[in-house]
């Protein structure tokens, strides 16, 4: 019986991994469109202020951070 749940756990376990694996990778996908949607250097009609530095600035530190997780995490 205990072999029995331990095998039930794990499928569920590996279930669960496997939807947030591809919640990842979509949420990878998003943030590659919403970077593209970004104002970008030499567009006259949106030019660049010290606002969109300090947007990107704060997106970095939090992509620094998730590859600096899943480096520990390897």
């Amino acid at each position: 019986m205990a072999n029995a749940q331990n095998q039930k756990t794990q499928l569920q376990a590996e279930s669960a991994y496997e939807m947030g694996h591809g919640m990842a990778r979509d949420l990878l996908e998003r943030i590659g469109e919403l970077l593209q949607d970004m104002p970008a250097p030499g567009n006259d009609d949106q030019p660049i202020h010290w606002g969109h530095v300090g947007d990107i600035s704060h997106v970095n530190s939090l992509l620094v951070q998730a590859v600096h997780f899943l480096e520990r995490r390897g």
